[in-house]
């Protein structure tokens, strides 16, 4: 269940075990096991993430929203654990952005400081080259507490520019032009796992195509 006293920070609890996220936007959005290396929503440019003024439960979902304010745009996120166990949990978040903008370019990076391990492509797609006409499906990073994977389905494989290093997991959604008061979505879901238990290549393929079979989120 989501435990959360304070507006845009809240910890999941199930299997034994707790991962904290803090979403009050600003500079980052993080999430992981506590007191761990994290998973990270960052802006790009020198720039902030709008800062949370509203979230609420509901059933597995936690739901953020991020005014636009004195920013290029607005964010609405919602994290729902797809899967948890004592060492590892399997966690999606959609990502809604929009803007009043009439020029406008919004990025938003997924960012995890770790060795770049390997790629895979996405079910039903063939690979892509980085850096040149989207992301792979599957990107894996260690660190010294845990493997981290993020997942890409074939509507965002395509639009998301991969950054990464051999030292660093760094994914740029979106950044296409936005029409004002058009809504973009992304959908990565993100595996963490202890660094003692590095998942296999079958089980990364099981989870992208359960990633695949998904339905589309619907606005919340």
């Amino acid at each position: 269940m989501w435990i959360t006293n304070q507006l845009g920070v809240a910890t999941w609890s199930e299997a034994g075990a707790e991962w904290e996220i803090d979403a009050r936007g600003g500079q980052a959005i993080s999430f992981g096991f506590q007191d761990e290396a994290s998973v990270q929503l960052k802006p790009v440019d020198g720039k902030t993430l709008p800062v949370a003024d509203e979230h609420f439960v509901r059933g597995r979902c936690w739901n953020i929203n991020y005014p636009q304010a004195g920013h290029r745009h607005a964010l609405r996120i919602a994290f729902e654990p797809i899967e948890t166990a004592a060492d590892s949990i399997l966690l999606e978040a959609t990502i809604s952005i929009q803007t009043d903008l009439l020029d406008s370019h919004p990025k938003v990076d997924i960012h995890f400081d770790g060795k770049l391990i390997k790629k895979m492509s996405v079910p039903g797609a063939s690979p892509r080259p980085v850096n040149q006409s989207g992301s792979s499906g599957v990107t894996l990073a260690k660190s010294k507490q845990n493997f981290t994977a993020i997942f890409l389905g074939v509507h965002d494989s395509p639009f998301t520019t991969d950054l990464s290093t051999s030292e660093s997991l760094q994914l740029r959604l979106f950044g296409e032009f936005l029409e004002k008061g058009v809504i973009r979505k992304a959908r990565p879901w993100i595996l963490i796992r202890r660094a003692t238990n590095e998942p296999s290549d079958s089980e990364l393929q099981a989870i992208s195509q359960r990633l695949a079979e998904r339905p589309l989120p619907l606005a919340f």
